[in-house]
């Protein structure tokens, strides 16, 4: 599959491309930066055409948004509770199902985004055409990491593999298969608001943990179809190395309560796991590294070549990644190569960030809580602060 596909264009006339509501999940920490993501992902649907959306942001505490057509607040009741007692984000995306609180109609299309997610011209009209073409019920798409702001160069460079995920595996998952074999991400996700109506997010407290997983498996489990949505959206990367393990342990943990879920069919499984055994066990084979060198063992030639197509599928996911995320326009020929080639010694650190993340969680996964990754560049004067330990959203 092509992987510099030309820009998508709008495959309809505006006025058959169905209602969108882009839904917006915040805790409610940083009102300024979802104020400003969100005029800035309405001014990119005006620029590319689209007037039929509205934006509907829910939060744990009151951000005071400016009063607008487009633009809807939801503060989530610090009372509520859900059938099940589901928690963090998926106790506010169930709130919005709720028949007192729902505005939309079952034909309607709902799009998931992060506070910090910002919608290219790209993104927004592939979202419209999978939304007018009745592509599939659920679809997600590529998310990218160095197009704004670059915080943390590590963090980001590490980031550049999930890039070539999402056009990889992810990709031939949805629109090959037509379901997500893989996994599935939290944000950049457009589904059928019946879909959303059938499924819902109350999945109770471990299923809470990563409630985007849980959704798309349910999906998966009742024939609901997947595909793959044209166009990149952008985010940044955790500002810092401890921030990283903290969001690699939170979906380590959501990914375990997941598959040890008996809601979920075993063949709706039956992709992720080796792929999270492989993460948990990712720590044995960095330990193996060095032993290696000091107790060589020989191996059998079909183990070395096993072991050494792993390694090169890995460097070369990083290193495209790269490629992919770091623009020729904006950093030049000569600062892109050095940028991909500094990729490569990245590879260690993000292999060992990753494994530990996968420890930590294991062994503090029934310790509850939901880390938040920093999202502002610049501290909060003032920062609102949450009324509920157990209800806050992420």
């Amino acid at each position: 599959m092509n992987t510099f596909p030309a820009a998508p264009t709008l495959q309809e006339a505006k006025a058959k491309i169905p209602f969108m509501c882009f839904r917006v999940v915040t805790r409610g920490l940083y009102p300024e930066l979802v104020r400003r993501n969100v005029e800035r992902n309405i001014e990119i649907c005006y620029k590319v055409g689209l007037d039929n959306f509205k934006f509907e942001v829910v939060t744990d505490n009151a951000l005071q948004l400016p009063k607008s057509a487009l633009v809807r607040e939801l503060v989530v009741p610090n009372g509520y509770v859900t059938k099940r007692n589901s928690l963090f984000k998926a106790r506010a995306l169930q709130y919005c199902n709720e028949p007192s609180v729902n505005i939309l109609s079952r034909e309607d299309w709902v799009i998931h985004l992060d506070e910090e997610t910002l919608l290219t011209k790209a993104s927004a009209i592939g979202l419209a055409n999978f939304a007018s073409q009745n592509s599939g019920d659920i679809g997600q798409g590529v998310i990218s990491y160095a197009n704004e702001e670059i915080v943390n160069w590590w963090t980001t460079l590490a980031d550049s593999v999930r890039v070539s995920v999402d056009l990889g595996m992810m990709r031939f998952s949805f629109r090959k298969l037509g379901y997500p074999l893989m996994g599935f991400k939290g944000s950049y996700i457009i589904a059928k608001e019946s879909v959303e109506k059938d499924i819902g997010f109350d999945f109770g407290p471990k299923g809470s943990v990563a409630e985007d997983v849980m959704f798309a498996l349910v999906a998966w489990s009742k024939g609901y179809k997947f595909n793959f949505v044209e166009g990149e959206m952008w985010e940044k990367s955790p500002f810092t190395l401890g921030d990283y393990i903290k969001q690699r342990k939170r979906w380590f943990v959501g990914h375990m309560y997941t598959l040890l879920s008996p809601e979920i069919p075993l063949k709706c499984k039956i992709g992720m796991i080796p792929t999270d055994l492989g993460w948990f066990l990712l720590v044995g084979n960095i330990l193996n590294f060095p032993a290696s060198f000091a107790c060589p063992i020989p191996l059998p030639l079909v183990l070395n070549i096993i072991a050494g197509s792993m390694g090169g599928l890995i460097l070369f996911l990083f290193v495209f990644g790269s490629i992919k995320s770091f623009s020729l326009r904006k950093y030049g020929l000569i600062r892109k190569i050095i940028l991909v080639f500094a990729t490569i010694p990245i590879i260690p650190l993000a292999a060992c960030l990753d494994a530990a993340a996968s420890v930590y969680g294991f062994y503090t996964r029934n310790s509850g809580g939901f880390h938040i990754v920093k999202k502002e560049t610049s501290q909060l004067r003032n920062p609102p602060t949450s009324n509920s330990t157990n209800n806050n959203i992420v």
